[in-house]
C-alpha cells in the first residue's frame, strides 16, 4: 500500500472520529459541570497513550501529533510507529463508540448513530 493511500486513510479516519470526540467532549462537560463526570481520565495511565485527561481532546491532538511525526516508509521506525497510531485511534473509537452507544438521546436528530436516511 503506497504512503499516500495510507496517509489518506488515516486522514479520512481522523476526520470521522473528530465530530464523535467533540460532541462526547461536549456532553462530558455538561455531565461535569452537574456534577456527575467524576473520573480522572478515559484511558488509564497503563494505556498507550502519553496524554492524559478527563476529556477526549488530549487523546486526539496526541495522535495528530502522531501522524505527522510519522517518518517515511523507509524508515526502519515506520512500521512499528504506524502500528502504534492506529492502535491509539481504534482505541479512541471503540471508546467512543461504546460512550454514544450508552448516551440516552433525548431528540433522536442529535443521535450519531442513526440510520442517515431516518
Amino acid at each position: 500500500m503506497s504512503e499516500n493511500l495510507i496517509n489518506q486513510r488515516i486522514e479520512d479516519a481522523l476526520k470521522a472520529i473528530v465530530p464523535f470526540a467533540l460532541q462526547a467532549d461536549e456532553i462530558l462537560e455538561g455531565l461535569s459541570q452537574e456534577n456527575k463526570a467524576k473520573f480522572k481520565a478515559i484511558f488509564p495511565e497503563d494505556s498507550l497513550f502519553k496524554a492524559s485527561g478527563n476529556r477526549f481532546l488530549p487523546y486526539m491532538e496526541e495522535i495528530d501529533i502522531d501522524f505527522k511525526a510519522l517518518p517515511e516508509p523507509q524508515d526502519p521506525a515506520y512500521e512499528t510507529l504506524l502500528t502504534s497510531l492506529v492502535k491509539k485511534m481504534e482505541a479512541v473509537q471503540l471508546i467512543l463508540q461504546a460512550f454514544h452507544q450508552l448516551r440516552d438521546y433525548d431528540d433522536e436528530e442529535e443521535n450519531p448513530n442513526r440510520p442517515l436516511n431516518s
